[in-house]
């Protein structure tokens, strides 16, 4: 599929130079620290700056101002006002001309609205010695102020500040509303793919989808990023909102058409009701993007209404985020280790490094509460480089003790995008005597079954074995093991699992096995707790076996202690 092609020019640069190039537009722009960001052409040659190819700086323009209005400004500067978008101040000053006098009236207002001009300071000023002329430019002045307060510029759509104040409104008369917080899913792809430009006309294509839901009275914004809302007056019916949230989904399910192409995008939506889901605007938007969030996490393409057990998920993952990051720095994580054994008599050793966060008031925490947050959050690359170099220092002195133990690392499919894996990965084998492997589950193949194709082939190239993991959890096919360059198969453990399809779990197991042996693969089952499970599993030729039936995961001192205590390590 082609790029999209470039949108037309952003409206802030026209904009810029149609107010630099009008003809009696005084104005002056200054951002929230005072530095200039516009001095246009009339208000120069009235202070007599020079011409415009000279650079100019804040104080220079401030100390040519008539005082009164550069000390106002300054004041501004250092105590902004409350956030109101309407003029803060205004006054008739008089400025000395060639031909005598001119009567210019000022007005300083701040841009409160979220976007490109939030938190400047203007300062603009119309001549009314000639009050035809005056009316002319407060019009347009007023225009290009409502265009930049009221109006979200990429997308033409009401802006997040106009939406706020209108909830506000209804919030301040007591009038019940709909909330619908839409968002576009997996849109850091799109960027990549697309660069900036095609992004936004991906999002301007999306508000025209979202136009063709929302009529009249119903309000649609543009929140922030790749977020919208939709207000609802006088709608406190929940099913009603709810189809309304059925017919955005529906209408994200047909194609988005670009200039050069189609495009499917899937998004999720978050739904709450003032005053049922929150009595203040602060209290309703936290709620409303606490059920988005729900949407998301159950893996989008749906609707969520807020629901006050919401609230403490999202205060758990507010708790993981932070006390994530200090898990490292304060060596909280530690690895612990499983063994695999032959179901066939076979020498060697090998575990299965399984990571562990031992904090210090919640004591040890499982990799399933807080191994799929970090992986959302980012902190995955970092913790996944600990696990790897913290299992080739144990290899490598369970090496110097005479212990050849092959350890298994797990990679995830958000570490496949670190560029410095595959560094970090080479000399980790090196410090392990080549002891290492690598397990990567079969939902990573399926993501991108070029790039961790690839991947694994160079892993095989550094010495590691490559285990398939949690195979029959995802949609992989016999077929496309014959096109993977993996040493080992490990059978999910949902496959011994007792129930109405064990029948059919024994029948898949046996097809996994005979495909194995015709490309001459190992396979290992997972999950092994009873003795008729590994007595099925010798019958039908699994390689390996690998759960509590022989030893739960344990910190590296207790395996050596269980080797020994099996005769399969020297005494201490």
């Amino acid at each position: 599929m082609n790029p999209p092609s470039a949108p037309p020019p952003a409206p802030e640069s026209w904009l810029r130079h149609l107010l630099d190039e009008l003809p009696l537009q005084y104005l002056l722009v200054l951002d929230g620290n005072g530095a200039l960001q516009l001095c246009s052409r009339p208000l120069r040659q009235l202070l007599r700056l020079g011409p415009q190819s000279l650079p100019l700086d804040a104080p220079t323009v401030l100390a040519a101002l008539p005082e009164v209005l550069c000390q106002h400004l300054q004041e501004e500067l250092l105590n902004p006002a409350p956030a109101k978008p309407e003029i803060s101040w205004q006054i008739d000053l008089q400025h000395p001309v060639p031909d005598g006098q001119h009567t210019l009236a000022w007005q300083v207002r701040r841009i409160r609205s979220a976007g490109p001009a939030q938190g400047l300071l203007l300062a603009s000023a119309i001549d009314i010695s000639d009050r035809q002329a005056a009316h002319a430019r407060e019009a347009l002045q007023s225009q290009v102020l409502h265009h930049l307060v009221y109006e979200d510029e990429l997308t033409g759509l009401t802006s997040r500040y106009a939406a706020r104040e209108r909830m506000l409104s209804l919030i301040e008369r007591q009038e019940d509303f709909g909330l619908l917080a839409v968002k576009l899913r997996d849109f850091s792809l799109l960027r990549d793919n697309f660069g900036p430009e095609g992004a936004d006309e991906v999002l301007r294509a999306a508000a025209r989808a979202l136009e063709s839901v929302v009529e009249a009275p119903l309000l649609l914004a543009r929140s922030t990023g790749v977020e919208f809302t939709i207000v609802v007056p006088g709608e406190p019916d929940v099913a009603a909102l709810q189809r309304l949230g059925r017919s955005v989904l529906n209408r994200f399910a047909q194609p988005l058409k670009l200039s050069q192409a189609e495009l499917v995008i899937s998004v999720s939506v978050g739904i709450a009701c003032f005053p049922l889901h929150g009595g203040t605007l602060e209290e309703l938007m936290r709620n409303v993007g606490t059920a988005l969030h729900a949407a998301q996490e159950e893996g989008g393409r749906i609707q969520r209404v807020f629901d006050p057990k919401m609230q403490q998920k999202a205060r758990e993952r507010l708790w993981l985020d932070h006390h994530l990051r200090k898990a490292l720095e304060l060596q909280q994580l530690e690895l612990h280790y499983q063994p695999k054994l032959s179901l066939l008599g076979e020498p060697g050793l090998a575990v299965e490094a399984l990571l562990r966060w031992r904090h210090p008031k919640r004591g040890l925490i499982r990799p399933d509460l807080f191994i799929a947050r970090a992986e959302d959050n980012g902190q995955i690359s970092a913790m996944g480089r600990w696990v790897i170099v913290s299992a080739a220092a144990q290899a490598a002195q369970w090496h110097r003790m005479g212990l050849e133990v092959r350890i298994a690392v797990n990679i995830s499919a958000r570490q496949l995008s670190d560029p410095d894996l595959l560094r970090w990965l080479s000399e980790c084998q090196r410090i392990a005597h080549g002891l290492l492997d690598v397990e990567l589950t079969e939902s990573s193949v399926i993501d991108d079954e070029a790039g961790t194709h690839a991947f694994m082939q160079e892993c095989r190239n550094l010495g590691f074995k490559v285990y398939l993991d949690d195979f029959g959890t995802g949609f992989s096919s016999l077929a496309q093991l014959a096109r993977l360059p993996i040493d080992v198969i490990k059978l999910d453990r949902s496959f011994l699992r007792p129930g109405s399809e064990q029948q059919r779990s024994e029948a898949l197991m046996r097809s996994v096995v005979s495909v194995a042996r015709e490309l001459k693969l190992r396979v290992i089952a997972e999950g092994v707790e009873k003795p008729q499970q590994e007595q099925f599993l010798r019958n039908i030729g699994v390689d390996g076996a690998q759960g509590w039936l022989y030893a739960a995961a344990m910190p590296a001192d207790d395996y050596v202690g269980w080797l020994r205590g099996k005769g399969l390590a020297p005494a201490a």
